[in-house]
């Protein structure tokens, strides 16, 4: 009989390890169990830390209190006196005292004092036109202008004022407007009322141009469309012209001298009449001159080849463009857009005059800005026949051809326009014209 005696295994633990494969991984031996409490219970904070004070102790401090209180009361025992006292006795008991002002030092600046000084200070009469100023506007339209101040003396007159206005403004308000701004800088010179000043075209330099009249003061100022002006404050405002009522011609039969002067009266008045018409009309020509004007014409080259072309002409500049042929299909003279910058125009003359129509010459500088005086101009002089014609180192000229009134027009505007401008071109132009026209006279005499 034998019997196995096993020591160091723990049997029952290898059978549960057998039978339950998934077995809860057991606490290691270092573990202590700890008994959890129900989280239902909970440990009052008060119990065991603070104990409740018993009503001795509360009624106790309650009077306390009180007597703090009733020491602070005093308790007065209303009682009727036998004796009334008098009116004497009841004023003194109720004194009206007079409330105490706090006084202030303040102090003044000097600014203050001088304006509580000067209360009568006459107001600017120019005031009112401060409203078309379009320095400060946003959104609306406004014109500057270079206003040369010639009433002014001489050391102020020579350099322009700017001013910017509102372009709704007339120009009778403009002139209000420049005196406003000049008796705020030239505060020490008498100005008059807007009605002695007018506005005269002016050029670059200041020097007025007393050929055309004086802008028109009703007139909106974006009508015209000049940058410098000059203000000239007018010796005369109004013109009497009285006739001698006391003198009195009376026609009789067979008075011969008499019919003469009154004729001659007669036709002084008609010339008086038909001289101001004709320097209203001037005067509107010249004052529509800047505006933009096209005109169909045809352009000529050295080859007497005629092309039909719109010319466009402003106070800015001069465009060529040419135009569709309807009925013809070949071209002889191609002709591509041109755009000359108004400045680099020095002249323009009627050259011919026939029954079919007449020819005109618009000479330009061709370095004009050292671009030619020209935009868009590709023109291949070995393959196209160009009409323009070099007649200097620097000065190139077109051919044109239209009817006799409107090649009249084209010149008369824009001659006016070239009369305001006064550009260099024209200066150097007219300049090499007389040297020329001097070296012919020259050798002519000899």
């Amino acid at each position: 009989m034998s019997e196995l005696v096993m020591v160091g295994d723990d049997v029952p633990k290898q059978l549960a390890d057998k039978l339950d494969c998934y077995r809860d991984p057991e606490d290691s031996e270092d573990d202590e169990d700890t008994s959890h409490e129900s989280y239902d219970f909970h440990l009052d904070v008060d119990f065991e830390v603070q104990r409740q004070r018993s009503n001795t102790a509360v009624r106790l401090e309650k009077l306390d209190n009180a007597k703090k209180r009733a020491a602070k009361v005093k308790n007065i025992k209303w009682e009727f006196s036998p004796v009334r006292p008098t009116e004497q006795e009841l004023g003194e008991l109720f004194v009206r005292k007079e409330p105490k002002k706090n006084v202030s030092n303040t102090r003044k600046s000097l600014l203050s004092e001088k304006l509580e000084q000067c209360t009568n200070l006459p107001q600017n009469p120019y005031i009112e036109y401060a409203k078309f100023d379009g320095s400060a506007q946003v959104g609306i339209l406004t014109r500057k202008y270079k206003i040369f101040l010639t009433m002014l003396p001489e050391e102020h007159r020579n350099y322009p004022m700017t001013v910017s206005c509102i372009a709704t403004a007339k120009i009778e308000e403009l002139i209000g407007f420049i005196l406003l701004k000049c008796s705020t800088i030239h505060g020490d010179f008498p100005l008059k009322p807007v009605s002695h000043y007018g506005l005269y075209i002016t050029e670059e330099d200041g020097e007025v141009d007393h050929d055309f009249p004086n802008l028109d003061p009703k007139e909106s100022v974006a009508k015209f469309g000049f940058t410098c002006l000059g203000l000239v404050e007018h010796k005369q405002i109004t013109k009497n012209v009285s006739f001698e009522s006391s003198q009195t011609i009376i026609q009789h039969e067979g008075s011969d001298e008499i019919n003469k002067i009154s004729s001659k009266l007669h036709m002084d008045d008609a010339q008086q009449i038909t001289a101001n018409m004709h320097l209203m009309k001037v005067h509107a020509t010249a004052m529509e001159a800047p505006l933009y004007q096209s005109y169909r014409v045809y352009i000529v080259n050295k080859m007497r080849a005629k092309a039909e072309i719109q010319l466009g002409i402003s106070g800015e500049k001069i465009e060529i463009d040419p135009l569709q042929q309807k009925n013809s299909k070949f071209t002889f003279v191609r002709q591509k857009p041109v755009s000359h910058h108004i400045d680099s125009v020095a002249w323009c003359e009627v050259t011919d005059t026939k029954s079919s129509g007449t020819a005109f010459r618009v000479v330009y500088s061709s370095s004009f800005g050292g671009g030619g005086g020209s935009t868009n101009v590709n023109v291949n002089v070995g393959s196209i026949q160009s009409p323009i014609l070099q007649t200097s180192t620097s000065f190139k000229h077109y051919d044109f051809e239209a009817d006799h009134n409107t090649a009249e027009e084209i010149v008369q505007k824009i001659n006016l326009i070239l009369e305001l401008r006064s550009s260099g071109s024209r200066k150097e132009y007219l300049a090499s014209r007389e040297r020329k026209q001097r070296r012919r006279s020259f050798h002519s005499n000899k």
